[in-house]
């Protein structure tokens, strides 16, 4: 049982009251009674008030508008608070500038990386996203200070882009997931291993290299100290020839950063995102 305030009841009794007389003078037009009672309800002063006295620049407004849910329909039923926190995932290039990375010849790691993490940033903005880069350009991030960028912007996700390297086994190849804290506090039901495993998932079923699937390694720096869910995208194997051809085109890193999206997108819808009537992927405010 849901309590209504005074005045919404008696909104709410009088439309129920008119609805017969509605129908009888507008023949021919069906009446939506759910989209009249949602209307007052949310019209109602004492409703959708909102008591958390933020002011942050990561909420945005929804009261008394039609939320669209996962599947891109506007949601049905009342509006029943006022703000959402707008999605924040922090994408992170792995290495820059003095570190180089791995290498091969003259194709280096941090170049790669960045080139990956730059079209992921763009496609997340473009399905209303909002995203923060630890790196945009050659160069050195330390792992403390990315880890710092992604606190003070308290993000919703921290993702690195990284590739990989098998001294003495050029055949070994595929991609990997890695996740440092899986049982760190999570974040509206995210987990770190749990947005490792849907990483994992896009990228397999996107690039159709080989699956190394996810590992933990507690000992990664950048993984251990942010707050929320994180993991390193390791896409491919620079020592393997196979990877590394396909990883020197524009094709396959355009495919890459789409099977990272993918991944973050089905994430943020089971941490219960949804898109408000601006097209922007929003969380239930804090």
């Amino acid at each position: 049982m849901i309590k209504k305030s005074g005045n919404t009841v008696k909104v709410i009794l009088l439309l129920l009251t008119i609805l017969p007389v509605m129908s009888c003078s507008l023949p021919g037009k069906k009446q939506n009674v759910g989209s009249l009672i949602t209307t007052a309800y949310v019209s109602d002063s004492g409703i959708s008030k909102d008591n958390t006295g933020s002011n942050s620049s990561n909420t945005d407004s929804t009261a008394g508008k039609s939320i669209k849910a996962n599947d891109g329909k506007t949601a049905a039923g009342p509006v029943t608070r006022e703000k959402f926190r707008i999605a924040v995932v922090v994408v992170d290039a792995g290495h820059g500038g003095k570190d180089l990375g791995t290498y091969y010849e003259d194709i280096y790691e941090k170049n790669i990386n960045l080139s990956i993490a730059q079209r992921l940033g763009s496609l997340l903005e473009n399905e209303g996203v909002k995203v923060i880069y630890t790196r945009e350009t050659d160069i050195f991030v330390s792992l403390l200070k990315r880890a710092k960028i992604a606190n003070e912007a308290d993000a919703d996700l921290f993702v690195s882009v990284h590739n990989n390297k098998m001294p003495g086994n050029t055949g070994y190849r595929g991609s990997e997931t890695l996740y440092a804290k899986p049982d760190n506090p999570s974040r509206d039901n995210m987990s770190s291993k749990k947005l490792a495993k849907n990483i994992q998932k896009e990228l397999i079923r996107t690039l159709k290299l080989r699956d190394n699937g996810i590992i933990y390694d507690p000992e990664l720096a950048v993984l251990h100290h942010p707050n929320m869910p994180s993991v390193i995208a390791e896409i491919g194997y620079i020592s393997n020839k196979s990877d590394r051809e396909k990883l020197s085109t524009r094709e396959f890193r355009q495919k890459a950063a789409q099977a990272l999206s993918q991944g973050i997108i089905a994430t943020l819808k089971e941490m219960g995102a949804i898109k408000n009537e601006k097209g922007k992927w929003g969380l239930p405010g804090k």
